[in-house]
């Protein structure tokens, strides 16, 4: 038969967070110095701290500080840039008109024939095929400036 050892560990070696050792013996009053909140017994005030020693802020007040600090870092890092692609998006659907060769989302490619407020017509080949307006990926425009060769 086997037995299984079994550790104990004296609670009094424990350091638990937030408990702290009494400095003087529970019975023996503390001497009340010039300053300090204490009771006429000499023991210090609940919610004051002792002199020498800063009382605990139980909400962490560092941290009071970090929220803001992330909610600014995410909106300038993810929110921000999404509202300008989105914009940018916006402008390049409002400016399509028939005859633009366009790129849908899924890789086709193909020529506007038509166009409604939500719904665009493209020929691809010899097929007419409708799309949803926001289905545009990208314009295809062929700019004069960028197909002219430098002149030497």
């Amino acid at each position: 038969m086997q037995t299984t050892p079994t550790f104990t560990i004296p609670l009094t070696t424990l350091a638990l967070p937030g408990i702290q050792e009494p400095k003087a013996a529970p019975d023996t009053p503390v001497p009340a110095t010039a300053g300090s909140s204490t009771g006429a017994t000499g023991t210090v005030a609940p919610g004051t701290a002792p002199t020498g020693q800063q009382p605990q802020d139980p909400c962490g007040g560092q941290m009071m500080f970090m929220i803001p600090a992330m909610l600014a870092l995410m909106y300038f890092m993810v929110l921000r840039p999404e509202q300008k692609r989105k914009k940018e998006q916006q402008t390049l659907l409002s400016s399509v008109k028939q005859g633009d060769r366009v790129v849908t989302l899924g890789g086709m490619h193909g020529t506007v024939v038509r166009l409604t407020e939500k719904t665009v017509v493209l020929r691809v080949d010899a097929v007419n095929m409708t799309f949803d307006r926001v289905a545009i990926a990208r314009v295809e425009r062929d700019d004069p400036a960028a197909t002219d060769s430098p002149k030497s």
